[in-house]
C-alpha cells in the first residue's frame, strides 16, 4: 500500500511522535526541577550576599562617621596655639566646630585637673569631669571613649576626648559629646522589608542594643541574645546565619563588626519574607513548564507532519542550492503552496545552471579573443625582426664579397625569432585546448620532496630557508605528475622571487573537508562536501597588493620585468582540470600563501 493511502492515525510517524513527546516531556520536567532548585539556591545566596554587603557597608559608614569626629577632635587638640589663646578665642573656635560639624553636640576644653575652662554648653564652666575616667586616659596620653548613653532626647550619645600637649607635656584635654543620631539614621535606612530589622549592639555588654530600627528595644534596654553572632562579632568576623529567634521566627541575619568601637551591626529579616521571591519564582517556573510542555505537544501533534517536515525539506534543499550545487533538486512535497514553491525553485536552479554554463563558455571565448589579440601583437615584433634580417641577408648576398660572419649572425637571429613565434603559438594552443591529463597515483610528499631537493640549493644561496610541515605525508592522489610538478615549481619560484632579501618558505601538506564548487562538482560527477589534499606554500615576502590580487591568474598579467604572465594562469588551468582550485591570501609586507586543493578520492 502506498504511504499516502495510510491513514494518519495508523502511521508509524504518529506513534513515534507521541512517544517522542513523552520522552522529551519527562526529561524536561526533571531538568526543570533541577533548574528551579539551582535558581532557588542562587537567589538565596544572592540575598545572603546582599544582606552581608549591607551590613558591611553599614559598619563602614558608622566607623567612618565616628572616625571623622575623632580625627577632627585630634587635629584641633594638636593646634599649638590652642593653649596660648585667650578665653574668647577658645570659645569662638569650639563654637565654630559645633556649628560646622553637626556630629558634635558639645565641645569643652578641660585642664589637667579636670576643670572645664571653656565650653559650648552653658553652665559647664568650672565643672570637674575627673570622676568619669576621662583624666585617667588623658594623662596616659590616650584618647578617651565613654560608653554609649541616651540623651534627654532619647538618642544614643557618647563622649570622646583627645589630650592637649604643649612642649611634650599634657596640659589638658579637648572633650566632645558626640551625637550618634547619624548612626540611628544608618540603622533605619538598612532595615529590609516590612518585618526586617537593623541594629547595632555591644558584644562586651551582653549584646546590649546601641541603636535599633525599633527604638523601643533601645529605650527598654533590651539585649541581643544570639550567642554565636555575638561571639563572631567579638572575634572580628563578618558572615550570615539563619537562626530561630526567641519568638520562634526563623531569621536570616547578616552581621559585621565595627572594629574601632568593638560594636557589631546586624541586618536581619524573616526567611519567609526574604525568600518569598524564590518560592514565587519556583511556582511560576513549574507552571510555565507545564503550559509549555502541553502547548509543545499539541502544536507538534497538529503541525509537525503538515508544515515542519515539508518546510525542513524545502529549507534543506535551498541551503544546498545556495552553496553552489545547482544540480540538486528538491523532492516533491505534496500539492500545497510549499510544494509549488519547491517546483519553482527547482526550475530556477535548472535555469541558473544553464546560464552558468553559457556564462563560462562566454568567458572562455572572451579569454581566447583576448589571447588572440595579445598573440597577434606579440607575433608582430618577431615577424618584423625576421623581415628586416632577411632583407639584410639578401643585401649581403648581392655584395661582391659575401661576409659569412654577418650571414651567420642574421641566421641566428632568424632562428631565435622563429623559436619565439613557435613558443607563443604553443602557449596559445596550450591555453586554448589543454592537453589531456595522464593521471597516475602519486604520493604528494614525494613530489614535493623532489621539487625541494632540486630547488633548495638555489634558494639557500638567496638566504631563503625552506621548511616542510607535512601533517599528512602519506597522501596519495590521482594526478598528472609532470604537470602538477610544473604547478608546484611555478608557485615555488614565485615565492623565491618575492623574497629578494631572504626569508622563510613553509610548504605544508594536509587533508581538509570543503564544499565543492559547481565546476568541481561537474568535473567529479558529485556535488557535496569533498575531501581535498591541501598543498600550501607560505612565504615571508613582500606580499601582493589587494588591487593586484584579483588579477594574478589573468593571462599575460605580470608585475615582473621579464615575466610572461602565463605561469599562474597555466597553473590554475591545470589544477582546475584535476577538479581542484588554487586559493591565495596575501598581506603587503608580511607575505603570501598559495593553497592548492586537489580532490582526494578514497
Amino acid at each position: 500500500m502506498p504511504f499516502e493511502n495510510i491513514k494518519i492515525r495508523y502511521r508509524l510517524f504518529t506513534r513515534l511522535l507521541i512517544s517522542h513527546i513523552l520522552l522529551v516531556s519527562i526529561p524536561l520536567l526533571i531538568t526543570g526541577q533541577v533548574l528551579v532548585n539551582t535558581a532557588q539556591t542562587a537567589i538565596k545566596q544572592t540575598i545572603l550576599a546582599r544582606n552581608l554587603e549591607f551590613a558591611r557597608r553599614s559598619a563602614g559608614t558608622i566607623a567612618a562617621t565616628l572616625g571623622k569626629a575623632r580625627e577632627i577632635l585630634r587635629f584641633t587638640a594638636g593646634i599649638p596655639d590652642i593653649t596660648n589663646m585667650g578665653r574668647m578665642d577658645q570659645d569662638l573656635m569650639i563654637n565654630n566646630m559645633v556649628a560646622q560639624f553637626s556630629v558634635f553636640k558639645r565641645i569643652s576644653i578641660v585642664d589637667r585637673d579636670g576643670h572645664v575652662i571653656s565650653s559650648t554648653a552653658f553652665g559647664n564652666l568650672g565643672l570637674n569631669v575627673g570622676s568619669n575616667g576621662l583624666l585617667t586616659k588623658i594623662l596616659q596620653n590616650q584618647p578617651y571613649n565613654s560608653e554609649v548613653y541616651l540623651s534627654p532626647e532619647n538618642l544614643p550619645t557618647m563622649e570622646i576626648a583627645e589630650p592637649i600637649i604643649f612642649q611634650n607635656e599634657i596640659i589638658g584635654a579637648l572633650s566632645s559629646e558626640v551625637d550618634l543620631k547619624a548612626i540611628w539614621d544608618v540603622v533605619d535606612s538598612n532595615a529590609i522589608g516590612e518585618r526586617g530589622e537593623a541594629f547595632i549592639f555591644h558584644p562586651t555588654k551582653n549584646g546590649q542594643f546601641i541603636a535599633h530600627s525599633n527604638r523601643r528595644m533601645v529605650l527598654e534596654h533590651r539585649q541581643f541574645d544570639e550567642i554565636d553572632i555575638i561571639d563572631s562579632v567579638a572575634a572580628g568576623r563578618n558572615n550570615h546565619k539563619i537562626y530561630v529567634n526567641h519568638d520562634g521566627v526563623e531569621m536570616i541575619a547578616a552581621y559585621a563588626p565595627i572594629t574601632p568601637e568593638q560594636w557589631g551591626t546586624v541586618i536581619q529579616q524573616p526567611t519567609s519574607e526574604a525568600f518569598a521571591p524564590a518560592q514565587k519564582m519556583k511556582l511560576q517556573i513549574f507552571l510555565l513548564m507545564i503550559i509549555s510542555v502541553s502547548l509543545a505537544a499539541l502544536i507538534a501533534a497538529i503541525y509537525t507532519r503538515q508544515i515542519v517536515q515539508p518546510v525542513n525539506s524545502l529549507v534543506s534543499g535551498i541551503e544546498r542550492i545556495a552553496t553552489g550545487d545547482l544540480r540538486h533538486r528538491i523532492r516533491p512535497l505534496g500539492h500545497d503552496e510549499v510544494s509549488r514553491l519547491a517546483k519553482h525553485i527547482n526550475t530556477m536552479a535548472s535555469r541558473l545552471l544553464e546560464f552558468q554554463r553559457q556564462l563560462k563558455r562566454g568567458e572562455r571565448l572572451e579569454t581566447l579573443n583576448k589571447l588572440a589579440s595579445v598573440l597577434s601583437h606579440e607575433i608582430r615584433n618577431p615577424l618584423n625582426s625576421m623581415v628586416i634580417n632577411m632583407q639584410l641577408m639578401r643585401r649581403e648576398f648581392h655584395k661582391p664579397q659575401i661576409d659569412a660572419g654577418k650571414l651567420e649572425h642574421y641566421h641566428q637571429i632568424l632562428n631565435l625569432e622563429v623559436g619565439r613565434v613557435e613558443s607563443l603559438v604553443s602557449n596559445f594552443l596550450l591555453i586554448a585546448k589543454p592537453p589531456k591529463l595522464e593521471k597516475t597515483p602519486q604520493r604528494l610528499s614525494t613530489l614535493l620532496d623532489d621539487l625541494i631537493k632540486a630547488e633548495l640549493p638555489s634558494a639557500l644561496t638567496k638566504g631563503i630557508r625552506v621548511e616542510r610541515h607535512y601533517q599528512r605525508p602519506g597522501l596519495v592522489v590521482e594526478v598528472d605528475a609532470q604537470k602538477l610538478y610544473q604547478v608546484f615549481l611555478n608557485i615555488f619560484l614565485n615565492a623565491v622571487q618575492a623574497m629578494p632579501g631572504g626569508g622563510r618558505l613553509v610548504i605544508g601538506l594536509d587533508r581538509i573537508e570543503a564544499i565543492a564548487t559547481e565546476e568541481e562538482a561537474h568535473t567529479l560527477e558529485e556535488a557535496a562536501s569533498i575531501t581535498y589534499a591541501a598543498i600550501s606554500f607560505k612565504d615571508t615576502g613582500k606580499g601582493i597588493p589587494s588591487q593586484e590580487l584579483s588579477k594574478i591568474f589573468d593571462f599575460y598579467f605580470t608585475t615582473k620585468e621579464r615575466g610572461t604572465g602565463i605561469g599562474l594562469s597555466f597553473a590554475q588551468q591545470i589544477i582546475e582540470e584535476h577538479g581542484g582550485r588554487i586559493q591565495v591570501s596575501s598581506e603587503v609586507g608580511k607575505g603570501t600563501e598559495f593553497t592548492v586543493l586537489i580532490p582526494y578520492l578514497k
